[in-house]
């Protein structure tokens, strides 16, 4: 899921587009019923939005934006993801898009696969910019995207159907953050609370039954990069660092001084992972190391690390999480690699 280098604004959007991460008969169905996930009118005004009145004739609500208060549907039905965070929060709801953004197949989490290659894209191409034109075919009554997307024809979009840009760049945890916002812009917010507790439940469970093993491995966490001669070294700080840290994990001393995640060159590898016992990595949904992986894991002082001859390799296609499941998906692979050491 990625393209573009995942800086500190930018995490998520790094994958060749794998969620961006996430027709017209079929789409024109895909939201219905979205009113029965939630409780009401009251608990869409405590998660941030407020009663409205009527547009056209339909109930209307308003919604925080990062663009400002915007009136929306009350209850939408035809719903565009130009981004793979709002993308993954509609799949964690048990809905399906009206069309979303193409952010390419191999991206796109196991769990999501058959769902996501039958909903329309609205992009040119893997990556690609948003094309106003395919949006507009799908009649869409409410856009979501992140305030962060780069190129966006906003007004152009805004001008088909209210464009709701949630606030990516205010987030620290962002797979947490944007679907409690895109919930609540759908005006369903505690329609995730289970997911939540089985997050808290699972992190608990692996904190409890791996201790020994969480004792004495620390990890470093990383994906191949975008750039030749570079890989991406990810921190204690950075979504998935949070997510292992909450279950436990220690780091070795490269990723715990790094707060979020930055781009290293390969002549620093025995530099930042010697110390590793364990490495954690991003993979595509074949399982394969994703983007320049496959160079990195060639490097001659890759193959000499520690972790790398005691086989303590293990990767995740969910690394770069969009979404509640995405991040149990985390926990799962975290837990097969534990239970493997």
């Amino acid at each position: 899921m990625s393209s573009l280098p995942p800086g500190p604004s930018s995490s998520r959007l790094a994958r060749p587009t794998r969620r961006t991460l996430l027709g017209a008969g079929a789409a024109g169905a895909a939201l219905l019923g979205l009113a029965a996930c939630g409780s009401g009118s009251s608990d869409s005004a405590s998660a941030g939005t407020k009663g409205g009145g009527k547009s056209g004739g339909k109930a209307t609500r308003t919604v925080d934006s990062a663009k400002g208060p915007l009136e929306i549907p009350d209850k939408p039905q035809r719903v565009v993801a130009i981004n793979d965070f709002p993308m993954s929060a509609i799949f964690d709801l048990g809905l399906t898009p009206a069309g979303l953004f193409n952010a390419g197949e191999e991206y796109v989490p196991r769990r999501d696969l058959e769902r996501w290659r039958k909903v329309p894209k609205v992009s040119n191409g893997v990556g690609g910019a948003i094309e106003v034109e395919k949006v507009a075919a799908l009649r869409p009554d409410l856009i979501i995207g992140i305030d962060v997307q780069a190129n966006l024809p906003y007004s152009q979009l805004s001008e088909l159907a209210p464009t709701v840009l949630l606030p990516f760049s205010k987030s620290k945890a962002p797979w947490r953050d944007m679907s409690d916002q895109t919930a609540a812009v759908l005006g369903v917010p505690t329609a995730l609370d289970k997911l939540k507790g089985r997050y808290t439940q699972r992190v608990a469970e692996i904190k409890q039954k791996h201790a020994a093993v969480l004792g004495r491995v620390h990890w470093d966490l990383l994906q191949g990069g975008f750039d030749e001669g570079q890989w991406w070294l990810y921190g204690a700080g950075s979504p998935i660092g949070g997510i292992l840290a909450e279950a436990g994990a220690q780091f070795a001393t490269a990723t715990q001084r790094l707060a979020e995640q930055q781009p290293t060159s390969y002549e620093l590898i025995t530099a930042k992972l010697s110390d590793a016992d364990a490495i954690f990595y991003y993979t595509t949904n074949d399982g394969k190391p994703a983007n320049l992986g496959p160079k990195l894991f060639a490097q001659k002082s890759f193959k000499q690390l520690a972790a790398t001859k005691a086989d303590h390799l293990y990767g995740s296609d969910y690394f770069l999480p969009g979404g509640y499941e995405d991040a149990l998906g985390v926990l799962d692979d975290f837990e097969k690699a534990l239970t493997s050491l």
